[in-house]
Formats: structure tokens, C-alpha cells, sequence
């Protein structure tokens, strides 16, 4: 199979790319940005990898690199995570935060999907959610907002690929809290949004500190179970549509739906 993962430098996305190349498919990794793509292809050599990467970044024309190559799956995996208060930040932040996360990504998928259709791919499309989508985190209200409009985006192209009777799927993948070091780069980027002289400004050290120790507390080390489940529906005949791991915390969400 051959199988496109955007944002795949590091973390989840580079440790699914390597086990689906050790099982035989042939595997695209896409980086944001020319420096990371160079130290992709060093972490590839060291790793005894033997697969393709490229530059991609989504808010880009570059996405019409998906043209040039024929694609059976999509990992629709790039992301960002813009921290601080909707109340006390720039717009821009909220507006980089949704660029990203929902219109870029889903303008590829598109172009992937129709690239598909056209040539009468059965195709799968993968699409990384996140288990916060699912309930408020404040000062992170940009970020696990957009979650939430992806979630429901994904949710709502199933209901018209089955309309349209189409031979793609999509699933959808909500990660629990990984340590990756995602969450921690967040956290730190709040300033860079913060507007200046109020109350979220002068006290930022301390909500960085409390939630530093929240997902010190909650992360979760090992996402080998994660990258497995994705495996396996990645090579089924007919995948499953919601993938969440770690158990855990899957736990932790159906019981704050239930009581709130």
C-alpha cells in the first residue's frame, strides 16, 4: 500500500511511517518545513528506514505535490497547537490555529479524495482528532477547539461518502495525552499571541507551571498501542472509523460526558 503521512518529522506520525515501511508498504513522510526535512532524512538513515519524504507544507501550494504521486492511504496528521486565552489573545492566534489545523488540512484531503476518486482508488484517509475535542481546557480553548471542528468535519464526510457510495473511507484517530512533546511546546507558545497588561499576562508563569504538571501527571509514554491500532486498520479491508487510545483516558472522557 502506499500511504502519505503529513507531519511525520517526529513523534506519532514518524513511528507509524516506520512500522508500516517494516511491514512492506511504501510510505511518503512529509515535513513542514526544509530543516526538518533534513533531519528527517538523517533520523531515517540512523533508523535503517528505506522511505520517501519531501517537504509538504499544507498552507502551501505545495500540496500539489499529492498530484505527482499515486496514494492508497492519507494520515492526515499535521498540526499545530496554539496556547492562551480566546478572551485576552490576538485573533491571529485563534486564525493560525484553524489555518492550519482545519482549512489546510482538509483542502489536502480534498485534492487527495478527488485524486482517488478519479482514478478509482478504494482508498482510506486517516484524520488526527485528539480525545480534548471532547471538553474544554482553558487557555488551550484554540487548539481543542479546532480538535472539535475536525472531529465533527470527519464525522460529517462519512456521512457522504456513504451518500455518494463512494469506494474511500475515512476513520477518525483522537489521541489521548502522548508524551511527544507537542503539549509541552504549546503550553510555552502562549505569549506569543498574549496581548499585554492583563490578567492572564501578568500571572502566565503560574498557569504554564499548572499545566505543565497536568500533563506531566496524564501524559502517556509508550504510543505503541496507538500506532498498532492504526496498523491494523490501515491493512484491513474495511477500517474502523474512531481509533482512540490510551484506554486510560478513553475512560476518563466517557465519564466526564456522562456527568456533565
Amino acid at each position: 500500500m502506499r500511504v502519505l503521512i503529513t507531519g511525520a518529522t517526529s513523534g506519532i506520525a514518524y513511528k507509524l511511517g516506520c512500522e508500516l515501511v517494516r511491514r512492506g508498504h511504501t510510505v511518503y513522510f512529509t515535513t513542514h518545513t526544509v530543516k526538518e526535512l533534513y533531519y528527517l532524512e538523517k533520523k531515517l538513515k540512523d533508523d535503517k528506514i528505506d522511505a520517501l519524504c519531501f517537504k509538504m507544507d499544507i498552507t502551501t501550494d505545495d500540496i500539489c505535490l499529492v498530484d505527482k504521486i499515486k496514494i492508497d492511504c492519507l494520515v492526515n496528521h499535521a498540526g499545530i497547537g496554539v496556547g492562551g486565552s480566546i478572551l485576552y489573545m490576538d485573533i491571529e492566534g485563534l486564525r493560525e490555529n484553524y489555518e492550519v489545523n482545519v482549512f489546510s488540512s482538509f483542502r489536502l484531503l480534498k485534492r487527495v479524495y478527488q485524486n482517488m476518486d478519479k482514478d478509482h482508488i478504494k482508498g482510506k484517509i486517516f484524520v488526527t482528532s485528539s480525545l480534548v475535542s471532547m471538553f474544554p481546557i482553558p487557555f488551550l480553548g484554540c487548539y481543542t477547539s479546532s480538535k472539535a471542528a475536525i472531529s465533527m468535519l470527519v464525522k460529517t464526510i462519512r456521512e457522504e461518502l456513504k451518500y455518494l457510495e463512494s469506494d474511500v473511507s475515512i476513520s477518525l484517530i483522537e489521541p489521548g495525552a502522548y508524551k511527544t512533546g507537542f503539549n509541552q511546546v504549546m503550553i510555552e507558545n502562549k505569549s506569543k499571541y498574549l496581548e499585554k497588561g492583563n490578567k492572564i499576562y501578568d500571572n502566565l508563569s503560574s498557569v504554564n507551571r499548572l499545566q505543565r504538571n497536568l500533563f506531566a501527571l496524564i501524559e502517556k509514554d509508550d504510543y505503541t498501542s496507538l500506532v498498532n491500532k492504526i496498523v491494523k486498520e490501515i491493512e484491513s479491508s474495511e477500517a474502523k472509523f474512531l481509533i482512540r487510545e490510551p484506554l486510560l483516558q478513553r475512560i476518563f472522557v466517557k465519564l466526564y460526558l456522562l456527568f456533565h
